[in-house]
């Protein structure tokens, strides 16, 4: 129990950048258990990651379920998975998604999604 509260105390949030896209891209294809590397739109659009000793442990994506309504979601590797990060990612990501996304417009949102995820599978190839 101790080694948990200290890895939570060393987490870190921050929003993500292009370089996080690899390591993001392998925890949700090991979380999905996923082995055609093959992404869907309901990979979403991450938003920001969970560091713990500068390696990527969680992250948090947006994805559209219509053009009015999202969901937040976060990915967290199972070695560190439990609610408070859950919460505390969830609770880093929602002001900055609502920030960058001001507008509302989920369909702009749907089409951002839809564009990353064609990248990720063509830089793969």
């Amino acid at each position: 129990m101790e080694t948990i509260i200290k890895q939570q105390q060393n987490i870190k949030f921050r929003a993500v950048t292009i370089a996080d896209l690899d390591s993001i891209v392998k925890l949700y294809l090991k979380q999905k258990s996923i082995f055609d590397s093959v992404l869907t739109n309901q990979f979403g659009m991450p938003i920001c990651v969970a560091e713990w000793n500068n390696k990527i442990v969680g992250y948090s994506s947006v994805t559209t379920t219509n053009t009015e309504n999202y969901n937040l979601n976060t990915h967290i590797d199972s070695y560190f998975s439990n609610n408070k990060i859950d919460e505390n990612l969830l609770q880093e990501s929602e002001p900055f998604f609502k920030k960058e996304w001001q507008n509302g417009s989920n369909k702009n949102l749907s089409i951002s999604i839809t564009h990353l995820v064609d990248w990720l599978n063509n830089s793969n190839s």
